[in-house]
């Protein structure tokens, strides 16, 4: 059989079954169709943004105190909690967790020699006050003394004068009758008669001016008496206000037997039972309060963002696990200092908590809004990030060129920018508001052509 005879048939059967080599490469399906995102070119504008600080923070107690023993002594009794009445016996004492008022009582201390001590002082102030009354009554004798001796005085004096005019009398007498019987008028016996008279006159004017004398030093001596009883007083008075001074204070240190809340609260801690001694220098405290309404939300703002906090500036604070309890209150006060080493703003909100949901520990969410002031902004969407610095696209001679540029704030819709610098520049340029801006950024490439 001739060669060609057989091959027509097997290139026939070839074709036939589409092995040929003939056989063309079918074509390709067509792509999708691409659609072009907008391109607008916008400028800058001036816009104040409302920027959003978003910190955590803490719960704290509004005030923590520990309550210690001032004086040695022995745990009576711990007083009751009026909100465990339906609780065994055992445990109805104030324990953690109970709600104390302010001057309510918590434990009753034992300090039996300072009792004593304190009854002690307690009578000798009642002795002293008993000497005062004695000491002002011997005041008023003596100041009795004091105006019967200057009657006495008076009287002498009296009769001083009368004596004085006796004296007198008789001394013009004796004259007269010495120049009578120096006349020979009259005998000497007249004379030596009225002489005598004279002469007891004389002594009568010296008695009465001695007793005048006696009747003075009897007041002086009373007066003296008179101011004796009232130094008298006095010192006992200053006794008085020692012994006074002394009982107070040892009904300050009894007091100190009294364990009292000195504010509303709730008891966090406490390690003392009935029967403990207890000291001063106990290094635990007998109980641990805390004031729970309001509690103190501590806030750790960065340092970027401290410049921008002000006092009485609103924050809304959410609490954990519960995104709608939306609280809000004003900022209260700060550190107004950095802290170290975290560089931190500690800023401080007081939250009412009457219902007391919000428990010191808990850790809050913190939104504090900012009012910027007004900037040169962009849309979000003019800024992109190429390996992760931020870019936007100048638009020039109908191209877009890529420059790189710094941000300021921005509030999810607007961003402020602050300055540009171009690829081939090696310093910064301000923004001015004349610049075109292609947007959005992501779609673009530099050099692109714009329509």
């Amino acid at each position: 059989m001739p060669p060609n005879r057989c091959f027509i048939p097997l290139v026939a059967l070839l074709n036939l079954l589409g092995l040929g080599c003939s056989r063309s490469t079918p074509a390709p399906p067509p792509n999708p169709t691409t659609v072009a995102p907008d391109i607008t070119v916008i400028t800058p504008q001036q816009r104040s943004i409302t920027w959003t600080i978003v910190v955590p923070g803490t719960t704290q107690a509004f005030e923590e105190t520990a309550l210690c023993a001032r004086i040695p002594a022995y745990v009576r009794s711990i007083a009751e909690d009026p909100d465990k009445r339906n609780h065994p016996s055992y445990d109805r004492g104030i324990d953690i967790g109970s709600r104390v008022k302010a001057g309510q009582v918590l434990a009753e201390l034992a300090a039996p020699e300072l009792e004593e001590e304190q009854k002690q002082k307690a009578a000798l102030v009642r002795q002293v006050e008993a000497e005062i009354l004695q000491a002002q009554k011997a005041l008023a004798v003596a100041e009795a003394a004091v105006a019967a001796a200057k009657a006495q005085v008076v009287q002498a004096r009296a009769a001083a004068t009368r004596a004085q005019a006796l004296y007198d009398r008789w001394h013009a007498e004796m004259e007269r009758i010495n120049r009578l019987v120096a006349s020979g008028l009259i005998d000497t016996q007249t004379r030596d008669e009225t002489l005598h008279q004279f002469q007891a006159a004389e002594a009568t004017r010296q008695e009465a001016n001695a007793q005048v004398q006696s009747a003075e030093a009897a007041v002086a001596r009373a007066i003296a008496e008179r101011d004796k009883a009232a130094a008298d007083i006095a010192a006992v008075q200053a006794r008085r206000e020692v012994a006074r001074a002394e009982e107070r204070r040892l009904a300050a240190l009894c007091s100190y037997c009294r364990l009292v809340a000195p504010y509303d609260g709730v008891i966090t801690r406490r390690s003392v039972h009935p029967g403990d001694f207890v000291t001063p220098n106990q290094q635990q405290p007998l109980f641990t309060l805390s004031r729970i309404d309001p509690v103190r939300v501590v806030l750790q703002v960065p340092e970027a963002d401290a410049g921008w906090i002000r006092e009485g500036q609103m924050v809304q604070v959410t609490l954990p696990g519960d995104s709608t309890s939306l609280r809000t209150a004003p900022v209260i006060r700060t550190a107004w200092s950095l802290q170290t080493p975290s560089r931190t703003l500690r800023v401080e909100l007081d939250l009412p908590n009457a219902d007391g949901q919000v428990r010191p520990g808990m850790y809050v969410s913190a939104r504090i809004p900012v009012e910027l002031p007004p900037h040169w902004s962009v849309p979000s969407a003019a800024i992109a990030r190429i390996q992760d610095e931020p870019v936007m696209y100048l638009a020039e001679n109908g191209k877009a060129v890529r420059v790189a540029v710094q941000l300021h704030r921005g509030d999810g819709r607007y961003i402020q920018i602050l300055r540009y610098r171009r690829s081939s520049a090696t310093e910064w340029s301000p923004i001015t508001g004349q610049e075109r801006i292609a947007i959005p950024a992501t779609a673009l490439t530099d050099g692109q052509a714009l329509p």
